[in-house]
C-alpha cells in the first residue's frame, strides 16, 4: 500500500530562495578582517598551495588540520618553501576524541540504528570543523573563513567581499561552486538525467562570525547544513554570488559513497524542505517523515527511470549507486528522524553552554594543549602564559523564528534620518541599535524556533533596518568627506 502524502512534501531542486540576498560592503575599505582561513586537510601537501596564497594575500593565520593523507611535516616544509610564517599545522591523532565534542546525535546507540550502510562515516571532517570553531573561541578570533583542500580559483578580492557580507544581517556567507557542482550523488544522478539541480551552501568554502552564536558540524553527511541551519532559518545565511571551484572527481565511482550519505541527505532535504513552506524542525513530526520518506524514494524511484537519458560512460555506476542509496532509504524509519531531530536539539543547547566556558588564551599552543593535541608546528606563537577572560558572544537581534520573509525592501526604507528613527516602532528601533541585542540564551533561542509558526514580520523587518543601516553609514561618510574638506579649505584661508 502506498502512503498518501500531500504534493508539497518533496525534495526540492534548489534552495536558493532559502538565502539571504548578497550585500556588497559600503566600500572597498570596509570589509574588516579576517582572522584565520582554516583548513581541514586530508589530501597530500601540495593541495595546500592555494590556501597558502590566499593567506599570504589575505595577511592571516592558515591553520592546517592534518590527517589521512596529510602529513604534518610535509605541510610545514611547504610553508617553509613559501616563506610563509603564519601557518599552524596540526596534526589529528586517528579516533581523537575530546569531552566538549561529545554529542548525542554521535552516541553508539544512536547510530547503531541507521542502515549499516549509512552508518559507515571514514571521515573526520565534522571534528576537523568544530575544532576549527573551538580554537576561534579560544583564541578571540571574530572571523574565520572554512575552506576544504579540494578548493580552488578563490581570489582574494573575492574573499574579502565574502566576509565583507558578516556583521549585524549575516553569521554565515558562502560562496558560489558550480564547478564542479558540490551536490551529493543521487542529485548527481539527478543532473546527469537531464533535470535541474542547483547547488547550496556548503561548508568548504564558508565565512564564519565568530562572535555571534553558532552551532556544531555534527558527524554526518550534509554536517553543514545542520550547522547553519539556524542562520538559514532567520535569514542570516546568505551566498556572496562569488566563483570557487572543487576538485572534479567520479561521484559514481564507489556506490557505498551514496549509500553513506542517504541518511544525512534525508535529514538535510527534509528539514529544508519545511522551510520552503514557512515551516521549521517543529513540524517535522513522525508524520512529516513518512511523507518525506516516500516522496525521497519516489526521487530516487524517478532517477532510475531516467536513466536511459544519462550519458553511456557513467550509465551502469549510477545506477548502481542510486540503488545502493535506495537500499539504504528503505531501512530509514520515520521514528529515528524525530529522535535525530530531538537529541540534536539537545546537541545545539549543551553545545551553547560548553561555547560558555571556554577559556580564552593569547597562545595557540596552550590553546592545544588544553584540547589535548601535541604543540603546533609552523608559525609563531607569543605569550604562551597570557589567560584572558571569555568575552560575551553576540546574541542574535531577533529571536528565531520558523521561516523568513522573502519580500524585497521597500523604496521608503532607503531614506533614514534621525526623525525617521524616531517614528519606527519600538523593536525596530531596538534592532536598529547595535549594543540593544536580544539577551537570550540558545535554550530560549531554540525553543521558539521550533514553536513558532511564521517569521516574515520580524525578519522582514530587520532586513529593511539593515538597509536603512547601510545607506545611513553611507550618508555618514558623505558628511564626514564635506566636513573634512570645509576644515582644509577653512584653515587655509587662515
Amino acid at each position: 500500500m502506498t502512503l498518501r502524502r500531500s504534493p508539497d512534501i518533496r525534495q526540492h531542486a534548489t534552495h536558493e530562495d532559502l538565502l539571504g540576498p548578497a550585500t556588497p560592503p559600503l566600500s572597498a575599505y570596509s570589509a574588516p578582517r579576517l582572522d584565520a582561513i582554516i583548513v581541514p586537510a586530508s589530501r597530500p601537501a601540495e593541495h595546500l598551495d592555494h590556501a597558502v596564497t590566499l593567506a599570504q594575500a589575505a595577511n592571516c593565520r592558515l591553520v592546517i588540520l592534518c590527517s589521512h593523507q596529510a602529513r604534518a611535516d610535509e605541510v610545514g616544509q611547504l610553508l617553509d618553501s613559501r616563506s610563509f610564517s603564519q601557518g599552524t599545522v596540526i596534526d589529528l591523532p586517528a579516533g581523537y576524541g575530546h569531552r566538549w565534542f561529545e554529542f548525542a546525535v554521535c552516541l553508539p546507540e544512536v547510530i547503531r540504528r541507521l542502515p549499516e550502510a549509512c552508518a559507515a562515516r571514514d571521515t573526520d571532517l565534522s571534528m576537523k570543523r568544530n575544532l576549527g570553531l573551538i580554537l576561534a573561541r579560544m583564541l578571540g578570533w571574530d572571523r574565520v573563513f572554512f575552506m576544504d583542500d579540494d578548493i580552488r580559483g578563490v581570489e582574494y578580492q573575492d574573499l574579502r567581499r565574502t566576509v565583507a557580507m558578516l556583521g549585524q544581517q549575516y553569521y554565515s556567507v558562502g560562496m558560489r561552486v558550480n564547478e564542479f557542482p558540490d551536490n551529493s550523488v543521487v542529485c548527481h544522478a539527478h543532473r546527469a538525467t537531464g533535470e535541474p539541480q542547483d547547488t547550496f551552501v556548503s561548508g568548504s568554502v564558508l565565512a564564519i562570525d565568530c562572535t555571534a552564536l553558532f552551532g556544531f558540524f555534527p558527524n554526518v553527511y550534509n554536517e553543514d547544513w545542520l550547522f547553519f541551519y539556524n542562520d538559514t532559518v532567520e535569514g542570516r545565511l546568505a551566498c556572496s554570488g562569488w566563483p570557487a571551484t572543487q576538485l572534479a572527481y567520479d561521484p559514481f565511482d564507489d556506490p557505498r559513497r551514496a549509500a553513506e550519505q542517504e541518511f544525512g541527505d534525508v535529514m538535510a532535504e527534509g528539514l529544508y524542505a519545511l522551510l520552503h513552506h514557512n515551516r521549521n524542525a517543529a513540524h517535522a513530526t513522525r508524520e512529516y517523515w513518512s511523507g518525506f520518506l516516500d516522496a525521497r524514494r519516489q526521487f530516487l524511484a524517478a532517477v532510475i527511470a531516467r536513466a536511459a537519458r544519462a550519458p553511456a560512460n557513467v550509465r551502469e555506476k549510477m545506477l548502481a549507486s542510486v540503488a545502493a542509496a535506495q537500499k539504504c532509504s528503505a531501512q530509514i524509519e520515520p521514528a529515528l528522524c524525530v529522535d535525530y531531530v530531538r537529541l540534536w536539539r539537545k546537541d545545539l543547547v549543551r553545545w551553547e553552554e560548553t561555547l560558555k566556558k571556554i577559556p580564552r588564551f593569547s597562545s595557540l599552543n596552550r590553546a592545544l594543549s588544553e584540547l589535548g593535541l601535541g604543540p603546533a608546528a609552523g608559525g609563531t606563537d607569543k605569550d604562551a602564559s597570557s589567560r584572558a577572560p571569555v568575552p560575551a558572544m553576540r546574541k542574535i537581534a531577533v529571536d528565531a523564528p520558523a521561516a523568513f520573509d522573502r519580500a524585497a525592501v521597500p523604496p521608503s526604507a532607503l531614506t533614514l534620518t534621525a526623525a525617521t528613527i524616531g517614528r519606527l516602532p519600538a523593536e525596530s528601533t531596538a534592532l536598529a541599535e547595535p549594543d540593544a541585542l536580544a539577551d537570550t540564551d540558545q535554550m530560549r533561542r531554540l525553543e521558539t524556533m521550533f514553536s513558532r509558526e511564521t517569521r516574515g514580520p520580524v525578519v522582514g523587518q530587520a532586513r529593511r533596518v539593515a538597509a536603512m543601516r547601510a545607506k545611513v553609514g553611507v550618508g555618514m561618510l558623505v558628511v564626514a568627506g564635506v566636513i573634512g574638506v570645509l576644515v582644509v579649505v577653512t584653515i587655509g584661508w587662515a
